[in-house]
């Protein structure tokens, strides 16, 4: 393998003992080599010198060109607000999320369904705040068959509670 020709100079090479670039004696020898010498034990005495007392006052011209409160505003952002790709928001407002109906059928006999109406209920805000458009819609149509079918159960209870008192009332004057 060869490694070219020596460098221009000698053409005979280094000197013995020394190699190109290296200096006499060695990596952190005290005999020569890069800066100070380096102590015996322990990490090199000195330092990087006084810190800096700062950057100092902008250019004037780059004073006035920095966005923001240096100078001008900055400039609007070209693409228009963020977004899920594809997708623009729609204009109005989320959709109707019928908690109302579903707390009320937690009070009927199917207050499992109105539960999990519920549930579906509460999301339907959070979906159309993180751009679900589509799942918010659907959180809200199933809010309301669950709301829908948990409310009969509610009314059904309400009218046995309102015959069971009417019995009781009637019973009592007879």
């Amino acid at each position: 393998m060869s490694y070219g020709p020596p460098p221009p100079g000698d053409p005979a090479g280094p000197p013995p003992g020394e190699g190109y670039g290296q200096p006499s004696g060695g990596y952190g020898q005290p005999t020569g080599g890069y800066g100070p010498p380096v102590p015996e034990h322990g990490y090199p005495t000195g330092g990087y010198g006084p810190p800096a007392s700062g950057y100092g006052p902008p250019h004037p011209e780059l004073h006035a060109q920095m966005p923001g409160p240096y100078g001008q505003p900055p400039a609007p952002a070209p693409y228009g607000p963020p977004g899920v790709y594809g997708v623009q928001p729609p204009v109005g407002e989320p959709p109707k999320n019928y908690m109302v109906i579903n707390i009320l059928g937690i009070l009927g006999c199917l207050s499992v369904l109105g539960i999990i109406g519920l549930i579906f209920s509460l999301q339907v805000n959070s979906k159309w705040q993180i751009g679900d458009y589509a799942g918010a819609e659907s959180a809200s149509s199933t809010a309301k068959v669950l709301g829908i079918i948990s409310m009969v159960g509610f009314v059904l209870v309400a009218l046995y509670v309102l015959l069971i008192i009417f019995g009781l009332l009637l019973a009592a004057f007879v």
